[in-house]
């Protein structure tokens, strides 16, 4: 019975890696191969659609934002997550309940719900077509797990490391960056990971503010490039998929470990 399940779940894992080797496979195949021999191993090897593809796509440029996107979202959220989650979990004061119940709250609304309205506040700051036209929202989209997690991490920490600080002279923000902030790094690292891969894939509201192709993250410069190429390359269009992945697929495979902590941290709050 141990062995019949192992060989399940290894099918089960063939099956999500089944796209990439189909990307892959595609990008070193020529157009008439493309066709004749969809899923099978190229019988010629084509390394000429990843140069051709870095030519007529802009890879860099969209590489570029979706860096400037994902890592200032992640500066953004894991300074004020941590702060917040902080404040809930070791201070004691009026609306700590509400605020939590609040926060919490973030986690049941996604982001394709609120697209107009926020489309309309963007344009009204004058943010569309700007970095910070989607960094603030997926900032406000991100803190909300971010908090939870902090929140239930710190929750286990002991409040004597507070009390000793504060023997020693430190105020709050002292204690909180010299502190308690080294002592939850493994789970602001995890944060890390998770927040890189949710908005790294993150397409609607892209699509919606960054009209300009300057402006434009991996995800959206990918469908102008298919847009404008069509469906008759198949090998270009694997190679640019694949180039387009190929950042994702390190980080995964970088910070899995931490995506499998993620899971159960926060699961439940004290």
């Amino acid at each position: 019975m141990k062995y019949m399940s192992r060989i399940f779940w290894v099918a089960v894992g063939c099956t999500f890696l089944f796209p990439l080797y189909w990307m892959i496979t595609m990008s070193l195949k020529s157009k008439s191969e493309a066709y004749s021999n969809p899923f099978g191993i190229p019988q010629s090897w084509r390394w000429g659609s990843f140069g051709e593809a870095l030519s007529k796509y802009n890879y860099f440029t969209y590489l570029e934002n979706s860096l400037i996107y994902t890592l200032g979202t992640i500066v953004i959220t894991l300074t004020t997550g941590s702060m917040l989650a902080y404040c809930l979990s070791r201070m004691q004061w009026k609306f700590n309940t509400s605020v939590l119940f609040y926060v919490s709250m973030g986690l049941i609304v996604p982001i394709e719900v609120v697209v107009i309205p926020l489309f309309q506040l963007i344009k009204l700051l004058h943010l569309k077509n700007s970095y910070l036209g989607l960094i603030l929202p997926y900032s406000g989209f991100a803190i909300a797990s971010c908090v939870l997690m902090l929140y239930a991490f710190l929750r286990s920490l002991p409040k004597e490391l507070e009390e000793a600080a504060c023997i020693d002279g430190t105020n709050v923000y002292q204690a909180f960056f010299k502190i308690i902030f080294p002592i939850i790094m493994p789970a602001l690292v995890t944060q890390c990971v998770l927040i890189f891969i949710r908005i790294w894939n993150e397409f609607p509201l892209a699509f919606i503010v960054a009209s300009r192709d300057q402006f434009r993250p991996l995800t959206v410069g990918l469908l102008s490039f298919f847009v404008n190429v069509g469906v008759s390359d198949w090998g270009l269009i694997g190679a640019t998929m694949f180039l387009s992945s190929l950042p994702m697929i390190i980080v995964y495979m970088v910070g899995n470990e931490k995506i499998e902590n993620a899971l159960t941290a926060g699961a439940i709050l004290k």
